[in-house]
């Protein structure tokens, strides 16, 4: 039943977002009530809390499977900057996550070293190979990629440009891999 209240509150965090979800929104859904809802959660903060620890999770596990996929540094490079455990949440709800739920930031950080630390480790190795130039310092290149590819991005930037987050990502991408030269 705990996995069933997280997956229902997860579609609900999606269509109303953090604050706008209720717990009535899951027992109506699920047909309980709210005294059997509390013996799995205390509050709704709590099963926020246990969505966003579950989320960190199962990102940091996606993006060691798909790094084990993949034979060259930059196809690892690309892995850790575009899986996302959860591509359907609106990014509208890490903005409201990073906003009214500070007791959360700790996950959110976590994850992100996590990915930091994966991505340096394959920048060094671009640069041993020879493919990454070895005059820029890593930490620097990490910092253009941290600030721009893995930072929360606007729901409002994405539907005033009519783009999708992947295409967003790509972009982005493609701008730090190659930069705006025609040469």
């Amino acid at each position: 039943m705990r996995e069933r209240i997280i997956q229902v509150a997860t579609e609900s965090i999606k269509k109303y977002g953090l604050r706008g979800f209720t717990l009535d929104d899951i027992t109506g859904e699920l047909s309980m009530s709210k005294k059997t809802l509390y013996k799995y959660f205390a509050s709704k903060n709590e099963l926020i809390s246990e969505i966003v620890q579950s989320a960190a999770e199962i990102e940091k596990q996606r993006v060691l499977q798909e790094i084990d996929r993949c034979t060259t540094w930059l196809e690892k490079l690309n892995a850790i900057l575009s899986v996302y455990s959860y591509p359907a949440i609106p990014f509208r709800v890490l903005n409201e996550l990073q906003r009214f739920f500070p007791s959360e930031q700790e996950t959110i950080k976590e994850i992100r070293r996590f990915r930091e630390q994966m991505a340096m480790t394959v920048l060094e190795e671009g640069i041993v190979n020879g493919d990454i130039r070895d005059d820029i310092d890593p930490a620097i290149m990490l910092l253009t990629f941290t600030k721009t590819v893995l930072s929360p991005l606007e729901d409002e930037f994405l539907n005033a440009n009519d783009m999708t987050i992947n295409h967003l990502l790509e972009q982005m991408k493609k701008l730090l891999f190659y930069g705006i030269l025609n040469r």
